[in-house]
């Protein structure tokens, strides 16, 4: 991650990131590597676009359908994320597939 911190003659930083995560250093009194890290587990969050539910696929086969076409990820791992049995998991997603 790049990004420079305010050193004693108060340089500006080059860009408005740059800007915000000095900022947020100073602030919170964090290190570039305790701002990268958190930075790294908020990459690692899933979002689901609202967009993706409907009035034809229930919320589980919708999560299903875009989590495994669109984020590629197992029925397994889908299966953890949404505190489900795969089994389950593969039905709502067989179902959503004959639907669309």
């Amino acid at each position: 991650m790049k990004y420079k911190t305010l050193d004693k003659k108060r340089e500006k930083p080059s860009n408005d990131i740059d800007r915000i995560l000095s900022s947020i250093q100073q602030k919170y009194i964090l290190t570039k590597e305790e701002i990268d890290e958190l930075i790294k587990k908020r990459e690692k969050e899933i979002i689901l676009p609202i967009s993706i539910f409907n009035e034809e696929l229930g919320m589980l086969e919708a999560a299903s359908l875009y989590l495994k076409d669109e984020l590629n990820l197992s029925f397994k791992d889908i299966a953890k994320l949404l505190n489900r049995d795969y089994k389950t998991i593969w039905t709502s997603y067989k179902k959503a597939k004959k639907k669309t």
